[in-house]
């Protein structure tokens, strides 16, 4: 089982499977050989009862949220069935119904509440330079391109495409590994292109970075959210998916189009309504800017003729 663990890893790298998929994989799978181990039950895996009360002893430690445990059940399910079929032995979850998947409500903002969030991310506790402007550029690119945690602190300068008709950002690894063109509002263009001259960054540089110049990792990202939050007295547990809730409840909210919003944040689930109802490019720039409206920013600029020849 031990061999069979580190095969389905590598299949799963091979794949290109996310970090945080291998790693939820390895962790589940581990836990379940422990136990096993501890039970003397490594040689009965592959019997239905055995994975029963394997699960029943998870419920009992951990306590788990409904849609944890049925996380787990899920990845266990793939691993064993895979491994059934490899070692030529019965799948033990063949006959066993899967958990109920909850529906879970996720938290929102209002453009008051992300206003508030804002404002409390342009005053951090610590006086660095460039810190204020970072932290405030990271909530709002979050909000007006609904870009995953792991999506957003991913984006190399090389990415962007900001002096182009409809300026967009290259997500070269989207869920699924999956990659897709976001379209950018011309408020963040200008930012972002303001930030590029003032730190001339190599293609191959992240866009997002640390205090140290290096790439921003998931954990401080995590804390800017969190501690704009706190500072803003919001009373909700903001993160990175809560932004990109917003960002759809948003478009939702001002679009009522569900094809729109399913195209705009790239995801998975309405995938089949977007192979029937194709959005074209406009419409995702028309989407960009409501929302870089409702995030706070004032009504883009137009080119004059002049500015439009020298960015052509």
């Amino acid at each position: 089982m031990g061999e069979g663990r580190d095969a389905w890893l590598l299949r799963l790298r091979s794949a290109g499977r996310s970090q945080s998929s291998i790693v939820a994989y390895a962790n589940v799978i581990g836990d379940l050989l422990e136990w096993a181990a501890r039970e003397g039950l490594e040689g009965e895996l592959f019997e239905e009862r055995t994975v029963v009360d394997y699960l029943d002893d998870y419920n009992r430690r951990r306590s788990p949220a409904p849609a944890t445990y049925h996380q787990r059940f899920v990845l266990l399910r793939c691993f064993m069935r895979w491994m059934s079929q490899r070692a030529r032995l019965p799948d033990p979850f063949a006959d066993l119904e899967v958990p109920p998947r909850p529906r879970q409500e996720a938290d929102w903002l209002t453009p008051q509440e992300f206003a508030a969030l804002l404002a409390a991310a342009g005053r951090p506790p610590r006086r660095i330079p460039g810190l204020a402007e970072r932290d405030r550029l990271v909530l709002l690119a979050l909000v007006t391109t609904g870009l995953r945690r792991t999506e957003l602190i991913s984006v190399d300068w090389r990415d962007l495409v900001l002096n182009d008709e409809w300026p967009t950002l290259l997500v070269r690894r989207g869920k699924g590994a999956k990659p897709r063109r976001q379209a950018l509002p011309p408020q963040l263009v200008s930012e972002l292109r303001e930030l590029r001259r003032r730190c001339d960054g190599a293609p191959d540089d992240p866009v997002f970075c640390g205090l140290r110049g290096g790439r921003l990792q998931p954990t401080i990202l995590a804390d800017i959210i969190a501690r704009s939050a706190t500072r803003a007295r919001l009373g909700k547990r903001v993160t990175a998916h809560t932004l990109r809730h917003t960002a759809a409840t948003w478009l939702r909210q001002a679009t009522a189009d569900a094809r729109l919003v399913a195209e705009y944040l790239g995801h998975a689930d309405l995938s089949t309504v977007s192979r029937y109802a194709h959005v074209a490019s406009p419409e995702l720039h028309a989407a960009a800017r409501t929302l870089a409206t409702r995030a706070g920013y004032p009504p883009p600029v137009e080119p004059t003729d002049g500015e439009q020849r020298r960015a052509a």
